[in-house]
């Protein structure tokens, strides 16, 4: 079994921190007593107020590439699509429903950063609610994973010159078909009747192994209904995936797994990058118009609220996703693929391995052959030399894997109608073979499929869904509503391994799944998750829209238990934890300075020589020994837009003076300085060199 480092690619800072540790993040973010001289500190105005940049305000949610110009807004009501166009000055360029949830493409003016644009939605959310606003996003960039020709070895036998010939058999030469079973399979199932979409490059449906299998399809970036039978591939990819699906069993060229599947083509890729925008609308047409399974031979390291919607509709029509995880060769996170309630698929090589380039992780279902994987090539793909057709093509990647998976999906929807998704997913994970090391594992999942095995089994007990509400325990609106908390992680846990993956809306106000959450709290949604006991991990950035200190995150852990059919409703409560201390070496009387107000409201510093609000100081430490330690400590309850900023009030001090910083908040610890702070002077935290961030703060809450 490989031996190999087990790395997350996180999508957001929060689980990164919660998940590798924070003293790397905390040695970036700050200084420590113990890393050099003193920074001498910069004084500060204790009347100012602090400027809210919108631009660096939406940065750190600016997760990934994307489309420049471009975001893509999710909202359940039109008055809440009008505020944001309204806000950022866009333009509608496309847009799409799916159930309740309308997904709009909006382009941005010329002088509007796509960070500029989210920044602004989220300092209106911060200044009053938006209702029926779900998301905005950038339009997120995701990428082919491109395969490439593969050399013939020996244990392969040679297919020239009669790869070239329309009329060869070359069912001896397709090694995957024969390892998993699949003439022993075929006596029960070949996927008569079911349409599988297959969101890739498109297909050519004038390839001799593909006549008559493709129906009609849609071109989402052209808005244009794709004619039965027509040649729509942009590049090749689908349509190698589309013979390992469904190529004619007629004694010629190469046969699919399910050779009686009917191929719907929706192109993304036209060529390259593809804008999420596009993939999710296509996805959704798919599913709009008869597709039972989806191939998605594509992905990329990046959580996207929108192509999560489209995953969660897809199940909840009853269709089955089915995506490649990945060719990194190491556990890098990749979407769509660790969505809940995906088919997460690996690669295997001929000697029933998993290949080196098989991306690891925790959320793979199942593995499949992937290396040296013959199948079709577009009509216009032509021989070396000769310029004849090539038609026939070695290519190997986990995308080359996934239409295994897919096929065999869509045999198991023709023998089982009425089956859930995730009894298709279980059913070919319990049948699979096992591998690599014994039971579930990171670099098979449960094993190498078995399609002979597959059919013949019974349907297994049906999956769960569970919704994680991650409201904060520690404030409240003027209402009295606990405040929900946006855009956190959350992470479901088995034997140390991330296995599903979710993450709450912008406002964290209401679900834009399927069905649309019910708590009003923000909800990360589990679609079609395995029965069992999972530990549960939250991290994410505190109070965002509030415009609160992010650098140590919101932490929260819990269990989550689901049995077979179980809808589980879970509140984890996030305790928004502070508490400030400063020490000092060398001088008189410094005090440690809590702004505690309301964005809005008047400025207001608090002291132990003035007493606190909503905290308690340790006490006034004036000693004459030179050296003190002043810590200040929230109390438990605060409201809405409370925030907190921090200063070191040298105004009583006659000498310069040493200060460190240490702050505790949700019991993580960063420590700053030692700052030179000059006697007589005000020292804003939120304005020295070595502060994490550029939102204007520290505002801890």
């Amino acid at each position: 079994m490989k031996r190999k480092h087990l790395l997350i690619a996180v999508s957001g800072l929060g689980l990164a921190l919660l998940l590798t540790g924070c003293g790397g993040l905390l040695s970036q973010d700050g200084g420590c007593p113990a890393c050099g001289p003193a920074i001498p500190a910069v004084p500060g105005d204790p009347s100012a107020r602090p400027a809210l940049d919108p631009e660096a305000i939406g940065q750190p949610l600016v997760r990934g590439e994307h489309i420049p110009g471009e975001i893509v807004v999710g909202y359940t009501d039109e008055a809440a699509f009008a505020a944001v166009l309204s806000l950022v000055g866009g333009t509608v360029r496309d847009r799409f429903t799916m159930g309740e949830l309308t997904a709009a493409l909006v382009a941005l003016p010329p002088d509007v950063s796509v960070a500029r644009a989210m920044g602004t939605v989220l300092l209106q959310l911060r200044r009053e609610r938006i209702p029926g606003l779900a998301f905005v996003e950038p339009n997120y960039l995701y990428e082919l994973i491109d395969p490439a020709p593969t050399e013939q070895d020996a244990y392969l036998k040679s297919v020239e010159p009669a790869v070239y010939d329309p009329d060869a058999d070359l069912r001896p030469y397709q090694w995957g078909l024969d390892v998993i079973g699949a003439e022993a399979a075929w006596a029960h199932a070949t996927g008569a009747g079911i349409i599988v979409a297959v969101v890739d490059t498109g297909v050519d449906g004038t390839h001799p192994d593909l006549q008559g299998k493709v129906v009609e399809g849609y071109d989402p970036a052209a808005d244009a209904v794709i004619p039965a039978g027509s040649d729509s591939d942009f590049d090749g990819h689908g349509t190698h995936v589309a013979g390992i699906i469904a190529a004619n069993d007629d004694g010629k060229g190469i046969v699919g797994l399910a050779p009686d599947v009917l191929i719907m083509p929706i192109p993304i890729f036209q060529p390259g990058y593809v804008g999420a925008f596009d993939a999710a609308e296509g996805t959704i047409w798919a599913v709009d118009h008869g597709a039972q399974v989806l191939n998605h031979s594509w992905g990329g390291p990046v959580y996207s609220q929108l192509i999560k919607a489209a995953m969660d509709y897809t199940l909840a029509n009853g269709a089955i996703p089915v995506c490649a995880a990945g060719n990194d060769g190491e556990a890098w996170i990749h979407f769509p693929s660790a969505y809940p309630g995906t088919i997460a698929v690996g690669a295997t090589t001929p000697q029933d391995t998993v290949t080196d380039f098989s991306t690891l992780g925790g959320w793979l279902s199942v593995a499949a052959p992937g290396e040296r994987i013959l199948s079709c090539v577009p009509t216009w793909y032509v021989q070396d030399g000769t310029g004849d057709p090539l038609l026939y093509a070695y290519w190997g990647g986990t995308s080359m894997a996934t239409p295994f998976v897919t096929a065999l999906a869509a045999m198991l929807r023709e023998l089982h109608p009425g089956a859930t998704p995730y009894q298709i997913q279980k059913l070919i994970e319990d049948t699979a073979t096992d591998i690599e090391g014994p039971g579930f594992d990171i670099y098979s999942g449960h094993g190498r499929i078995d399609a002979a095995a597959a059919v013949a089994a019974p349907l297994p007990a049906d999956g769960a869904i569970a919704y994680i509400y991650t409201p904060t325990a520690s404030s409240m609106d003027t209402r009295g509503f606990w405040l929900p908390i946006p855009y956190v992680d959350v992470v479901l846990l088995q034997g140390g391994e991330v296995r599903y993956w979710a993450q709450t809306d912008i406002s964290g106000a209401a679900n834009f799944g399927f069905p649309i959450g019910s708590l009003g709290a923000g909800v990360a949604a589990f679609f079609g998750i395995e029965p069992g006991t999972y530990e549960v991990l939250v991290g994410g950035d505190d109070q965002v829209m509030w415009w609160a200190r992010t650098a140590n995150r919101v932490t929260a852990s819990d269990t989550l238990t689901v049995g077979a059919g179980d809808f589980v409703e879970q509140v984890i409560p996030i305790n928004t934890e502070l508490q400030v201390q400063i020490d000092w070496t060398g001088a008189g009387d410094v005090d440690l300075a809590i702004w505690e107000g309301y964005y809005f409201g008047a400025i207001s510093w608090s002291t132990p020589k003035t007493g606190a609000t909503w905290g308690t100081f340790s006490g006034d430490d004036d000693g004459a020994d030179g050296d003190g330690s002043e810590t200040y400590t929230l109390n438990f309850l605060h409201w809405d837009n409370d925030l907190y900023r921090i200063a070191i009030d040298a105004t009583n001090s006659t000498v310069d003076t040493q200060v460190t910083v240490t702050i505790i908040q949700n019991g993580v610890t960063e420590t700053y300085g030692p700052y030179l702070v000059p006697a007589g002077s005000f020292g804003d935290l939120g304005v020295q060199v070595d502060w994490w961030d550029l939102l204007g703060g520290p505002w801890v809450f």
